[in-house]
This record gives structure tokens, sequence and C-alpha cells, in this order.
């Protein structure tokens, strides 16, 4: 690529950011004519026989799970059915996992809710899932079933007979549909045509559709992609992946230099009696191969997930920051976040992982690593003694011998079941573990203080227990001096004061039982960069002193109280801070103000005092905030130029707001996300104007019960795609309006009147308002 006079690295790392949208990926090529059997199967329009399985069989990378997510989220689906969910089955399948997964999908269930799901027996849990399903009009997505015996763990919270409700499936094998459905429906993908590959290739190769001045290079390339595109076999995956490839060399010399690596790719393969060599295999090696020195680390560092896991992109960043594989660039005001971005960024352009979850900001996340390219990463990873992943399934499995290698990085899963002592799946002579990741189980102090003498090389220590009993962290913790990442999901009963020894720590995050337990040693800790200490309930509200405040990005869990005002004016840097305002909130917070914190972008703000708040000197303070949550009554409402012109989320909770909130909300012209949840407005009437809400995409109020009358003008709520009332027992119908916004493409009611329901439902008085809404779902209005 010729780089344009006086651009950066830095502007390009930018313009890759920008690149990518929230938006789902439209580029999937050779698949009409799937989408629309599938699409007349699920909604009954094909097979008079009616079956309630369908399946989507082939095999691995040549597309299933993609072509299952076109039909899951095609409107003529959408509207067909009344629930939704969808759960991948890995090969390891945790039954209850996979239920509740399901069941938290159809019932947007609340938090307390979920608790109770949580605490439900298996029997119990099948139940309610199995008679939702007989009730409601459900779709259920299984995607990646390897086994009928993984069906035979599934199949009690699925009720069969002649119902409405359906279950598509993807699978390699052919015998599971007919084992779940005699009936099923099997329908088998084809591998693209050579057409087909070659728009797809296009898609995902960055050199095609630039401007190409040499004619002549151009059609040599073209010629050498063709040449290479044959030896994919028409599999999706291994077209992405080559394209991925490719989309990083930019001449003539590079591409053909590709050309010798995959014909001797081809060759290595045959060698070795590689049935696949045609297909996937061969080109998943040559992207591993082909990573610059710096990416290697990152897409290793993946093996430490489990198979079908979502990956989260800033706690896998603040991960790889901790173990070194990050670092700053000199004269440059990008952060290691930002770096540590960029490397999964080009993780992602290579086509190597797969985004699950686009930010309203245009970032990645979450993402996914397909299981054939989670396979070589894992092969690789125990090859070169990277990282040793431990997963067990059951009490009665024979657990593993410890850890003999010299790998530097151990990842412990227990799925659902409990074991206190995971330390001893570490050798106790492998003193070079750099890396120790625990998900499921517990653990004691006991075993802590033993197993922390074991592991002093650490950089990284992340638990997240299964069993939430209170946790006594040991003195012992004070001699992992190298640690940079510390983070345990337990309610932590004490810390110790040797904590204050970490002086290394960048990430530090802990749940205290109380404010009375923490030693006052957290400024010692210098190189500290995200800090979140919370209780179980409620905020910290003990005296702090603060590290060097200049590296702190987040700060999450506190009061202003915890600190002098003057400290707490200094947390210029800040990017994302959670705090309740105490009795001190006039010695911070101005108008105009003082200070402004330029940085911050989420800002999330309640209250641990009774009176009524004004919270318009504190937005004034923040004047670049992308994401803004309340919780609390306040005095008033901002006007509307009074918040942050980026402002893209807001959420307001319990601020007791008695003049209606819309007039001035609906002027915030980048507003594109509205929650109005538990008494933020109680006033019984709201009006939504014409032009009002420009960018707004998703809607929600929630236990406004006072509300009686919400009027929506033509013209207003013109980009609205997802509309959600819950629990306003007043409101007596939906809008006039909603017919006039086109653009509206799910509406979920829940917990509402019957008398409400019947009015929007197909033949109700108000069933001409939302009949163009392709989804309108109804959970517990009876």
């Amino acid at each position: 690529m010729v780089m344009a006079a006086g651009t950066s690295s830095n502007q390009v790392r930018e313009q890759r950011r920008r690149a990518y949208s929230h938006v789902v990926e439209n580029d999937v090529v050779g698949f009409e004519k799937d989408i629309k059997e599938l699409v007349a199967h699920l909604t009954g329009k094909e097979n008079p026989q009616n079956p309630r399985v369908i399946s989507v069989c082939g095999m691995g990378g040549l597309g299933k799970t993609t072509l299952a997510r076109k039909v899951y989220h095609h409107p003529q689906v959408r509207s067909h059915f009344d629930c939704f969910a969808w759960a991948s089955i890995s090969q390891q399948c945790n039954r209850r996992n996979v239920w509740e997964e399901i069941l938290f999908a159809f019932t947007s269930p609340t938090k307390e809710r979920r608790e109770e799901i949580k605490i439900l027996s298996d029997g119990e849990l099948a139940e309610e899932l199995y008679n939702f399903q007989k009730e409601k009009k459900c779709l259920v997505l299984l995607d990646d079933i390897w086994s009928t015996d993984t069906w035979d763990l599934l199949k009690d919270a699925f009720p069969r007979g002649d119902i409405d409700s359906k279950i598509l499936l993807t699978t390699r094998m052919m015998n599971i549909g007919p084992y779940a459905d005699q009936h099923c429906y099997i329908h088998k993908p084809t591998c693209l045509d050579e057409n087909q590959s070659w728009e797809l290739f296009q898609n995902k190769s960055s050199y095609f559709g630039k401007d190409q001045t040499n004619i002549k290079d151009a059609e040599r390339m073209e010629a050498l992609g063709r040449e290479m595109l044959k030896e994919c076999s028409g599999l999706p995956l291994a077209i992405i992946v080559l394209g991925g490839l490719l989309s990083t060399k930019h001449s003539v010399d590079e591409w053909e230099e590709m050309k010798r690596n995959v014909v001797r790719y081809i060759s290595k393969g045959r060698e070795h009696g590689d049935s696949e060599c045609h297909g996937v295999s061969w080109v998943l090696s040559l992207s591993y191969d082909e990573l610059p020195f710096y990416l290697k680390p990152c897409f290793l560092y993946l093996a430490r997930y489990p198979e079908d896991a979502i990956i989260q992109v800033k706690e896998l960043c603040l991960m790889l920051m901790a173990e070194g594989f990050i670092s700053p660039k000199r004269h440059s005001a990008e952060t290691m976040e930002d770096v540590a971005y960029d490397y999964l960024s080009e993780l992602v352009e290579r086509s190597m992982v797969q985004v699950e979850n686009w930010g309203l900001r245009g970032k990645m996340k979450t993402f996914r690593i397909h299981d054939l390219m989670r396979d070589l990463c894992v092969s690789k990873a125990q090859d070169e003694n990277f990282l040793h992943l431990i997963e067990l399934r059951n009490q009665l499995e024979e657990p593993p011998k410890p850890v003999s290698t010299v790998a530097r990085r151990v990842s412990i899963y227990f799925h659902g079941f409990s074991h206190d002592n995971f330390f001893s799946f570490v050798d106790s002579k492998n003193g070079s573990v750099r890396c120790l990741t625990v998900d499921g189980g517990g653990t004691t102090q006991q075993v802590l203080r033993r197993g922390f003498n074991r592991v002093l090389m650490l950089r990284v220590l992340n638990l997240s227990f299964l069993i939430n009993n209170d946790l006594k962290l040991p003195e012992e913790i004070g001699k992992l001096i190298h640690l940079r990442l510390l983070s345990i999901s337990s309610i932590v009963e004490k810390i110790p004061s040797s904590i204050g020894n970490l002086r290394y720590l960048q990430t530090l995050k802990l749940r205290l039982e109380s404010d009375e337990r923490v030693p006052d040693v957290i400024w010692k800790l210098e190189q500290l960069r995200h800090l979140h200490l919370s209780m179980g309930f409620g905020q910290l509200a003990f005296k702090l002193r603060l590290p060097n405040i200049r590296n702190l990005q987040t700060l999450k869990g506190f009061s202003t109280e915890c600190f002098h005002w003057n400290d707490f004016l200094q947390l210029r840097n800040l990017k994302k801070l959670r705090i309740s305002l105490g009795e001190n909130l006039e010695n911070i917070y101005h108008n105009p103000p003082t200070v402004t914190f330029d940085c911050l972008r989420h800002l999330q703000v309640s209250k641990d005092i009774r009176t009524t708040i004004d919270i318009v000197p504190v937005i004034l303070s923040y004047p670049q905030i992308y994401k803004l949550k309340v919780e609390g009554t306040i005095v008033k409402l901002p006007e509307y130029n009074q918040f942050s012109p980026n402002l893209i989320k807001l959420h307001l909770e319990y601020t007791d707001l008695k003049d209606d909130p819309m007039p001035t909300l609906e002027k915030l012209s980048s507003l594109r996300v509205l929650s109005l949840c538990v008494d933020s407005f109680v006033g019984n009437e709201m009006v939504c104007s014409k032009g009002g809400f420009p960018q707004l995409e998703s809607l929600q109020i929630r236990f406004l019960e006072n509300l009686e009358e919400w009027k929506v003008e033509e013209g207003a709520l013109s980009s609205l795609h997802f509309l959600r009332i819950v629990s306003c027992w007043k409101l007596r119908r939906v809008p006039d309006g909603l017919r006039y916004i086109t653009t509206l493409k799910e509406m979920k009611i829940k917990d509402m009147p019957r008398e409400f329901k019947e009015r929007v439902e197909e033949g109700g008085e108000d069933f001409d308002r939302v009949e163009h809404v392709p989804s309108r779902v109804f959970l517990y209005c009876d």
C-alpha cells in the first residue's frame, strides 16, 4: 500500500477503527436459494409434514452458522415467531448453561428473576422451558451439535408433537436431525462455485475495488488470486481466510510469494496424509505462519477460552497488556489499550476471528473464533508451550495430572461443578507460570496461601468462581510482586495490607464484603490504570488515597466521599467513571464548572444521600461523554444544550422527573439508545414531537407506573428499530404515531395488562398501528 505524504501510522490505525460498523455484515455470497428454502420450511409454507426440527448439515467451514444467522434474522422469520433464542453447543455440552441461556433469551428476565431461575432444579428449569415453548411460538437455534448424546442431554426441555415452536440446528452429522425428529427436514448447503468464490474473495480482499493505476499488475494479481482460490475448493471459511491473508499484501511480488507458499503448504499437507489439504487446513496453517511477530502471542492467547466462548475484547486487551505483549508507542498519543485493540483489529482484518458484537461507537465489543481456527490455535499453543488449557465437565471425570510442561499460562474451566483446589492442576515444579485463570469451582484461604507460594512469577491472576462464598485473601498475595492484573469475582471478606507490595499492578478488580477492611495502601500501586473496588451491595465510602492518578483510566464503585475534593479534581485522564455522589458534591462540581474532565467517555452516577441533587453541574463537568447513566432523584433534567453533543446512550432511573422529559431529550441529535426506567418520570403524559429523536434506534420505557398516555407525532422517532414497553400498568394503548415509524423492526411488550395486549394483537382495535412491525413479542401479559 502506498501511503500518502504526511499520513502517519496513527492515522491508518484510526481509519481501521472507523472501518467497522455496528451493523451486521451483509457480504454473504451464494446463500440466496438456501435462505429462501429454509425460511419457507420454518414458516410452514413448504413442508406439509410441518417438521419440528430443521437441520443445516455439512462439513466444517461450509458456512452453516452464517447461513443459519441470516435465516434467524430474516424478516419473515422474525414476524412468524414470538420469541427467539440462540445457543452455541460445544463438543462438551453443559446442559444447564444451554437451558438457562435459552430461557433468558425468551423472557429477558430482571436481575432478580435471573437469580430465581439459577436456583431452579434442572427438572424445574426444563419444565418451565418446555411449557413456554408450548404456549408461545418460539424459534431456538442450536448451533453446532456434535452428537446424538448431546441431543439426549437437551431434549427434555423441548416439546414434541404438533406444536408451533421450531428448532433450527447446525451440525456436521447427518443423523442428528432425524434422531431429534423423525420428520426432520435436512438442508445440505453446497460449496460455492467459481463465480461465487471469486465474489466472496473480492469482498474479503482489500486490494480489489481500489483504484488500480497499473492495469498489468492488476491483471496479474487477479490471475494469481484465481489460481490460489481454486485450492479453497469452494469452502467459504478457506476463501475468507485467504482473502484476509492477501488483504495485507499490496504488490505483485507479495502475491507471487503467497502463491508459492500456498503450493508449499498444500504439498506439506499431502506428505502428511492430510485429507483436508484441498479444503481448509492448509490456509489456516498459512494464516498463522504469516502473522507478524507481535500478533502471534495475541492469537495464541485465544487458546485459553473454551470452544464457542464469547470473548470480551476489553478484558482480553487488559490481559495482553499485563503479559507485556503490548508496548506503548513512542511519541504517540495512543494508549496501550488503543494499541491492544489495534492488534485484535488486525486479527479481524485477517479473518482469523469473527466479530460477535459491535458497540454503539463502531468498536468491537466481543468476538468468537471458528472451531477449526480454534483447533489450530490450541494445537500451536500446546506445541510451543505457550498455554495449557484444562476443562473438567463433571466430578466423576478423572482429573488431569498437574501441568508438568513449562507452559507459561494455565487456564482451568470447571463446567458446572465445585472444586476448591485448582492449584492441584499446576505442577509445583513449574515456577514459570505467568498467567493463571480459573472459571468455576471455588477455593479457600488455605488453598490460596499454599498456591501463591508456587506461582511467584505470576503476571495475571483471574479467578471467576462458581461458588460465591466470602473469600479471605491471604497475606501471601503480596509475594506476587510481578502481578499486573488481579481480578476476583467472589466477594472478598478481607484484603491484606500486603497488597501494597504489588507495585506493578495495572488492573485491580475486587468485590468487597464491606468498606471497613480495605487497607490504606492503594496509593502505593503507582502503575494502576483500572481500579474497580465495589461492595456486593452499595458503594464504597471510606477515605482513600489514590495512586499516581495520571495513569488511572477507569474508576468504579466509589463515592465522592472517598476522596479529598482536590484529589478528585486531578482525575483528568479518566475515561470511565462509576461513582456515587455524596455530601461533598458542591465542593467538586460547580456551575459553570471550574474543571472539566475532557477525556471521560462513560459516566454512571448514583447518589448516597437522601436529598435531591442538582445534576446539571455534574453533566457540565463531563462535556465529551458518549454514555450516561443517572440513578437517583434529581432537581431537574439539564437543558438539551447542557448535555454532551456526543451522547449516544442515556439511561435514567429513579430520577422522579415530574415534567415530561421528551421535549428535552428529543433534541439530543446523536442519541441512539434511550432507557427510561423505574420512576425516571412520575408524570402521566409523554409526547414525542415531529422531528424529535432523529437518530434514536432503541427506546425502552419500564416501570413508569403513573404513565397513562404516550403520544408520538408523525415524523418523530424516524430511525427507531427497537421498542420495549415493560410494566407501565396505567398506559392504556400504544401511540397512534407508531404507524408512521416504518423503520421499526421489533416491539417487545412485557408484563402489561391483558387489555393492552388485546388492543395491539391481530384483530385488536390498535393493531393497525403496529401491523407493519415484523416482530411483535408479548411476555407475561395474561
